[in-house]
């Protein structure tokens, strides 16, 4: 809710939009704007008589407008709190009927393909990493000693073997992920 005095304050464009959102619930459409601002641009004394028209329109009426009718002045700190209020609530409104359901109450295929992916892209991991580690432990015996080999060799020598035990999961990790984003990127029907 606002009042008619703090919803007077302010430029008349915010005004103009101020004005749709509490006695419409919603952004100004392009044309209402410009012909709405046509109406009062300059001319501060014509925003009571709009507010008036716009709460009497059909659209207002079908809703209730979000507008008391006290036209006492108002600091303008004041105005734009309310004028703050007054826009966070119509985005949360905004945001709640855009919001999808949670993905216990109605799962859908994308959501369940989804989360079926996540999970095989964390088994992957998990593999590599356990399979890492196994290589290494493996390794650790069959590498020279170091007066056989020098340690840059060695060194090199199992960079590369586990380079090559790594190089299959990680195509399977990168299609994994790749499935994900453009599952993400999707249309989701909506």
């Amino acid at each position: 809710m606002i009042t008619l005095g703090e919803l007077l304050h302010g430029t008349d464009e915010d005004f103009i939009v101020n004005l749709y959102l509490a006695a419409l619930g919603r952004w100004p459409d392009d044309a209402g704007f410009t012909h709405h601002l046509g109406l009062i641009a300059g001319q501060p004394e014509a925003r009571a008589g709009l507010v008036q028209a716009l709460r009497n329109s059909e659209e207002a009426q079908q809703r209730r407008p979000a507008i008391l009718s006290d036209p006492t002045p108002v600091a303008a700190e004041q105005a734009l709190a309310a004028q703050l209020r007054l826009r966070t609530q119509v985005l949360h409104a905004a945001l709640a009927e855009r919001r999808p359901p949670s993905a216990e109450a109605q799962p859908s295929a994308l959501a369940g393909e989804l989360m079926a992916l996540g999970t095989a892209l964390d088994g992957l991991r998990t593999e590599l990493n356990e399979r890492i580690a196994a290589l290494e432990a493996t390794l650790a015996g069959r590498v020279p000693p170091a007066p056989a080999l020098s340690p840059a060799i060695s060194l090199d020598y199992v960079n590369d073997q586990v380079e090559q035990a790594q190089a299959p999961l990680l195509r399977r990790i990168r299609a994994l992920e790749r499935r994900l984003i453009e599952l993400g990127e999707a249309p989701t029907g909506s």
